[in-house]
This record gives structure tokens, sequence and C-alpha cells, in this order.
């Protein structure tokens, strides 16, 4: 009776133990992975798990809430006449406003795979000299040092559902509210091999041991960060439409799980374009996202692009794409940890891992077609121009439809 008491005792602690481990966030599991391989994790594990989960999120591309088809009222006629002469842009915004008691109804679907940081893959990351680590005994008896080479393999996806509805509140006047839903798959191999011995006296000598390997992977399905987007069309010029824009980014998203940024962000707008030949509308945007809690980590966005009307029921949509930090991702020395490096010790960044300050450059291509009426299907692809930071380093693609009622 008694061995069955413990092992029902034993059973139950396991489930507790098991129940808690699933609980872990994905930033934990990130920090705490050099611990698979017994290495014992501190700030600047800490400090990296943080910074790539909020790179992460802000890297998630985000639909526009510009309509394929926009109205006004004609009260002479009693009838509402299209305004937009194109069929829009996909992940930039027109000025063009939907139209008093209009409402389009978008949902998305996109599949992002960060692949790289600054060029190099996540399945080598990898700093060039081995980190510096302490031995001690059962008391805490300091027993001297070991170096040892360590490379992570990171994996990280995120499958986006968006619903976006956007309303008229007045003929210049939309309000949209956009909700993501994101499953978030992660996954971190990890491989640590002693290099270098030393005993209390911190004087190293080779001794090669062999690798030791761990991993830990998890997965989430959550909510991302809320964005309520205002518009206001100004008034228009001979051949100049501009609009006045303003996002709320409001953070319902995980923080540890990539979903979200943790933070209120406020994102006043500026969109033109102008049409030529009825067929043809190039545009260009600017946006200041200001972060509440840290404005220093701020970023601007850009954009210039055009659309083409192949037919009146075919669009095509191109775009450059940019984001520019205003300060470094991390604070310098936040992530550094001890390497040996020729022989001493020595600060070097973590894995290799440098969070500058970056610039993010895209190229966006895709298609819009209406499939009946007031209904669109598109298409789109985003390919980076650069490897700054954290990166796709093939093809973002997205899917949706839409329809303005």
């Amino acid at each position: 009776m008694r061995n069955l008491a413990s092992r029902i005792g034993i059973a139950v602690l396991l489930g507790l133990a098991a129940s808690r481990a699933e609980a872990a966030s994905l930033r934990d599991r990130l920090a705490g992975a050099s611990q698979t391989v017994g290495l014992a994790s501190g700030s600047a594990f800490d400090a990296l798990a943080d910074v790539i989960a909020d790179t992460a999120a802000r890297s998630i591309p985000v639909v526009s809430a510009s309509a394929g088809f926009t109205y006004r009222f004609n009260p002479q006629l009693e009838v509402f006449e299209r305004t937009s002469e194109t069929l829009g842009p996909i992940f930039l915004e027109r000025p063009d406003t939907l139209g008093r008691s209009k409402i389009n109804i978008n949902v998305s679907f996109q599949y992002v795979q960060f692949d790289a940081f600054d060029g190099t893959s996540l399945r080598r990351l990898e700093a060039p000299d081995p980190i510096v680590t302490r031995v001690v005994g059962a008391g805490g008896a300091l027993l001297g040092f070991t170096a040892n080479r360590l490379q992570y393999r990171l994996r990280i996806q995120d499958y986006v559902t968006a619903l976006s509805v956007t309303y008229g509140l007045l003929d210049a006047l939309d309000v949209n509210l956009l909700i993501p839903l994101i499953q978030t798959n992660f996954a971190a191999g990890v491989t640590s091999q002693q290099e270098f011995l030393a005993g209390p006296d911190g004087i190293f000598a080779p001794s090669l041991a062999p690798p030791r390997t761990g991993s830990t992977k998890g997965d989430t399905f959550g909510v991302g960060d809320l964005l309520l987007r205002f518009k206001y069309q100004l008034p228009q010029l001979d051949f100049l439409k501009s609009a006045a824009g303003l996002q709320l980014r409001l953070p319902s998203g995980r923080e540890e799980d990539f979903q979200g940024i943790g933070s209120f962000e406020a994102s006043p707008s500026l969109f033109v374009s102008t049409v030529l030949w009825s067929r043809l509308e190039p545009y260009a945007n600017g946006a200041i996202d200001l972060l509440a809690d840290d404005v220093g980590r701020s970023q601007a966005r850009y954009g210039v692009g055009v659309d083409v009307d192949v037919t009146q029921r075919l669009g095509l949509a191109f775009a450059f794409l940019g984001r520019s930090e205003f300060e470094r991702s991390a604070p310098s020395g936040e992530t550094d940890f001890l390497h040996l490096v020729n022989g001493r010790p020595a600060l070097r960044p973590l894995l290799g891992i440098d969070f500058a300050r970056n610039d993010f450059f895209d190229f966006s291509f895709g298609a819009r077609t209406v499939v009946w009426r007031g209904i669109m299907v598109f298409a789109n692809g985003i390919y980076a121009l650069n490897d700054a930071g954290l990166r796709n380093d093939t093809i973002i693609p997205t899917v949706g439809f839409e329809g303005t009622f």
C-alpha cells in the first residue's frame, strides 16, 4: 500500500513538472536552451532571448487597411459611386477612404519563417571564440574554468491568420481593426564541446572533450497585438491625393511567445498618391512608430509603390518597404559573454550576434483580382533586399480575400 502511495505521489509530481514544462514560454525555452548541454544560462542568455522575441514580433508584415473599392454617396442620384480608379495596394496604404457607412472585411493568411540573422543562418549561430564557464564544487568552491565551443540551431515559424475590418465613419474618415491569430512554432538545437580547460588560476590548456547535444522546442497559438487604424483623407489637389493616418498598437500579444512587443505604440503617418492614365497609381507612405515605454527604441516605416490595372478585374501591386530603427535593439554589452580570445578571457557578443541599429529593406509584389462584384482575392510575396537583423531569406507568402459592402 505504501509503495502504491509512493508511486501515485511520484506520478503526481511528474505530472505537475510536465505541466509546468509545457507552460514554459518560448522565450524561456530559448533563454534556457544552454542548460540542455549542461551550461548554466545567465543574464546574457536572457537578454538574447528578449531581443529575439521582440525582433520576431516586429518583423511580421501587416496587410494594408486600404480597400480595393472605395465609394462616395451621390445625393442627386441617390447611389454610391466608385471613387478608386485602381484595385489598390496590398502592404502599403493609399489615401482613398472607404466611404460613409461602407464596410470592408479582409481575411489574410501568411507564413513567416525566420531563417537568418545578419546574413548568418539560424541553423549555424556560433561565435568565433569559445565561451568561458566556471566549474564549481558541491560547496560552491571554484574548481576552475572551461572554454566550450557553443552552437545554436534555431527554427522560428509563424502561421498568421489576420481578420481586418474597416468601416467608413465619414466619407473622409475610416476606422480599421486588425486582429492577428498567430501559431508560432519554435525549436532550438544546441551543441557544446569543451576545447580548453583551466584551473582556479585561469591558465587555459587544450583539453578536447566529446561534444554534447541537446534540444528544446515548443509551439503556441494566440492573438497577436491588435491594430486600431484611422485614416482621414485630406482635401485633394488636381494631381495629388493625400491622407493622414494614425495606428495604435495594443499590446494584446504575448511578448514571451514572440507574438507581441509588450508595449503600447502610436504611429502617426502620411499617405500620398496620384493616378496616371486611369490605370496606374504610384504612391508613397511614411510613418513613425512611437514606443510608449522606450521612445528611443521607436522606428520609422516608409515605402513607395505602384499599382497597375492590367484589366478592370486584375491589378498588379509592387512596392519597396523600408523600416529603420532609431537605436540598437539591445544596449551595447547587454548580450556580451566571456569568451576565450587568443588565450585570454574577453567579453564578446553571445553567439556572435550584435544587435546594432538596423535598416530593413523589402520588395513586395502581388496581384488582386475581382471575383464577383465587390469581392476580391489577392496573393503577395515579400522578398528581403538586405540581410540586416532577423530575416526570412526566401519569400514571405500571403494570400487572402476581401469584400466591400
